[in-house]
């Protein structure tokens, strides 16, 4: 029994590689057979034979299949390559479009900064500050520019406005010391100036002055007599202003002034606003420049509506007039207006 199962087994084994034997002599005899090719012209010239086995017939296909798919290949880089070269060609068209407005631009900006140069120089100049040789040379040779850069002179136009950007960015910088203390200088005076009487004390900048500070004849008695104040007369109802910052100190009624109130400055000032009207702050209360205090009236001793604004210093009475005019709100011998 063991002896026949392993005849059968030998027997199959033997039929396989007989098999397999088979396949590789086909495969073999086919790449052994010859071809021939007939080229049949159509002249009396004989028939041409070629005779090919069928190994070099498959190279043969394979290389021309090589040589046409490396050409398609080729011709669809080539047409790619030229597309993408078209592209950047137009993107380098709007880059250059783009550059030339941004060097106009440029342009007018440094025009502008020249001018914002001139003008700075005057107004530090008017306000007496010292601008230092550092600063001034600063804006010539420094920048923020100037280190990514590094050019150390313009021979040529294509950077001649990075080293304008970097002059512009160097003069900005070196301005803004200067643009500090003239702000400086500017709040101290818009400071002082809402601490003296300088305001315009009737609302809306508006009233005639109708008798000044000094010798001037009484108009009930016809006497010379000295006026202590300043007489501008309007409409009743006219809004009174605080002519600066100050402290409300005395107000009420008196028979030769009417309605009047009395502020405390900084510095030793002193303001008293008669014939009002009415009166809009309380005794003690702060007010700020330009701020409502009362309405011009008749009140008191007075031949029409009108306000008499004076100024004291200490214990003294100076001309209103000249504080006035520290904001050109009075015209000596005109319309005091604002």
């Amino acid at each position: 029994m063991q002896r026949t199962k392993n005849r059968i087994a030998t027997d199959r084994r033997f039929s396989r590689e007989r098999g397999n034997h088979s396949i590789f002599s086909r495969i073999a005899r086919l790449f052994t057979q010859k071809f021939t090719i007939m080229l049949i012209p159509h002249s009396e010239r004989g028939v041409v034979n070629f005779h090919i086995n069928a190994l070099v017939l498959v190279f043969g296909f394979l290389i021309m299949a090589g040589i046409v798919g490396g050409f398609v290949y080729l011709s669809s880089v080539h047409i790619g390559s030229a597309a993408i070269v078209e592209q950047q060609r137009a993107e380098i068209e709007a880059s250059q479009a783009n550059l030339d407005a941004v060097i106009q631009e440029v342009q007018a900006v440094l025009q502008s900064a020249r001018v914002f140069d001139e003008q700075l120089v005057d107004t530090i100049n008017g306000l007496g500050i010292e601008q230092s040789d550092a600063a001034v040379s600063a804006a010539v040779t420094r920048g923020d520019l100037a280190s990514f850069f590094d050019i150390q002179s313009v021979s040529d136009d294509r950077v001649r406005e990075v080293d304008e950007l970097r002059r512009l960015a160097a003069s900005l910088e070196s301005a803004v010391d200067p643009l500090r203390e003239v702000r400086e200088v500017i709040d101290s005076q818009q400071t002082l100036l809402s601490d003296i009487p300088n305001f315009w004390p009737v609302g809306s900048g508006i009233g005639r002055v109708t008798m000044e500070f000094g010798p001037n004849i009484h108009p009930i008695t016809g006497q010379w007599y000295l006026h202590k104040g300043l007489d501008i007369a309007g409409p009743p109802g006219l809004p009174i202003v605080a002519s600066a910052d100050g402290k409300v100190v005395e107000m009420g009624y008196d028979p030769g002034y009417g309605f009047y109130v009395c502020l405390r400055h900084k510095y030793g000032f002193r303001t008293r606003y008669s014939h009002l009207q009415s009166i809009l702050v309380t005794e003690g209360q702060d007010v700020v420049q330009g701020e409502r205090i009362g309405t011009l009236g008749n009140t008191g001793i007075s031949t029409g509506p009108h306000l008499d604004f004076i100024v004291m210093l200490g214990t003294d009475v100076v001309d209103p007039a000249v504080f006035l005019t520290i904001s050109n709100e009075f015209e000596r011998g005109g319309i005091g207006t604002r």
